[in-house]
C-alpha cells in the first residue's frame, strides 16, 4: 500500500436527531488523495458541505453506518442535487442491508415526478444512478492501493450497525457509528490517529430516556480509548445539548470526563466545520 499524497477529515455535522442551530446531523468527509469519501448523510449535510467548500458533486463514494433517519435523511438530496449540478459518475453507496430499498423508495419513487420533469428537459437519467453494496457482515469493504476500509458490527437500537476503520500506509482513521459498549471496539480503534466517536450524553442523562442503553457514556469512551491507545478522540452525535438549551458546554464537560480517564491521549468535543489534516 502506497502512502496517499493527502489525507484529511472534515466534520460536516456533529449533532443528532433534533434540530440544533449550531450542529447538523451526523456526516463526515474523509479525503484521500483528493477523493472525498462521505460517511453518513444526516440533517443539513448537503447545506453544510456548501458552507465548508465541498460541492455535493465532489463526493466520490458514500458509506452509511445504519438506517436511523438522522444518519440518512439528506442522502436522497445528495444524489439529486449532485445529479442536477453535473455529477458524472454513478454514486457508490455502501451501507447495511436495507439501504437499497431506502434509495429506491426514498429517492426513485418519492421523486418520480421531479425526475421525469428534469429528464424531459434534457437531464441524463443515467447520471442520477447509484451502485449499492449492501453490507451484512464484518470485514474488508474496500481495498485500493492507498487505503483499506474495514467494518465492525456493534449493537444499536436493534439495527444492523457498522463502524468503519480507514487504514492508509501510515495512518488510521476510525468513524464509529452510534453504539452500545462492546469490548471489541478497543481492538478496532487500536493505535488510531483519529477516532470519531458518538457521545450522546452522560450516564445520568441516558438513564432518563428510553433509548439510553443504545449509547456509550463518556466514562466508557475514556476507558475504551485508553485501552486502544487512540491518539486523538473527537466526540460527535451530541444529543444531550438538545435537552440542555443547546448548551455546547455540556459536550465540553463530557470530553473533559473522558480525558480524565485517558490523560495520555487527546479528547475533544467536535464542532461542525472542524478539520484534521494528516
Amino acid at each position: 500500500m502506497k502512502s496517499p499524497s493527502g489525507l484529511s477529515v472534515l466534520l460536516i455535522g456533529t449533532g443528532a436527531v433534533r434540530a440544533h442551530p449550531e450542529r447538523g446531523g451526523p456526516s463526515f468527509i474523509v479525503t484521500i488523495d483528493g477523493k472525498n469519501l462521505l460517511f453518513d448523510c444526516g440533517r443539513c449535510a448537503v447545506h453544510n458541505m456548501s458552507r465548508f467548500g465541498f460541492p455535493v458533486e465532489s463526493i466520490a463514494e458514500t458509506y452509511i453506518t445504519h438506517l436511523h433517519f438522522d444518519h440518512i435523511c439528506d442522502l436522497p438530496l445528495l444524489l439529486l442535487l449532485s445529479w442536477n449540478n453535473g455529477r458524472t459518475h454513478r454514486m457508490p453507496i455502501y451501507g447495511p442491508r436495507g439501504i437499497d430499498a431506502f434509495m429506491e423508495n426514498g429517492l426513485r419513487q418519492a421523486y418520480e415526478h421531479d425526475i421525469k420533469s428534469r429528464v424531459g428537459h434534457g437531464k441524463d437519467a443515467s447520471l442520477l444512478e447509484w451502485d449499492v453494496t449492501e453490507l451484512t457482515k464484518e470485514g474488508v469493504v474496500v481495498e485500493t492501493d492507498t487505503h483499506r476500509i474495514d467494518t465492525l458490527i456493534t449493537k444499536h437500537g436493534g439495527l444492523l450497525n457498522f463502524n468503519f476503520r480507514i487504514t492508509t500506509a501510515d495512518k488510521v482513521i476510525v468513524v464509529m457509528s452510534d453504539s452500545e459498549y462492546d469490548p471489541r471496539i478497543v481492538e478496532f480503534c487500536r493505535d488510531a490517529d483519529l477516532v470519531l466517536v458518538e457521545c450522546s450524553g452522560t450516564q445520568e442523562f441516558l438513564d432518563t430516556v428510553p433509548w439510553g442503553s443504545w449509547h456509550m457514556t463518556p466514562e466508557q469512551i475514556g476507558e475504551v480509548m485508553r485501552e486502544a491507545q487512540a491518539k486523538k478522540v473527537v466526540l460527535k452525535h451530541l444529543v444531550i445539548e438538545s435537552f440542555k438549551e443547546n448548551d455546547q458546554n455540556v459536550s465540553e464537560e463530557m470530553a473533559k470526563t473522558a480525558q480524565k480517564i485517558y490523560p495520555e491521549g487527546e479528547v475533544i468535543a467536535g464542532t461542525d466545520g472542524m478539520k484534521f489534516n494528516f
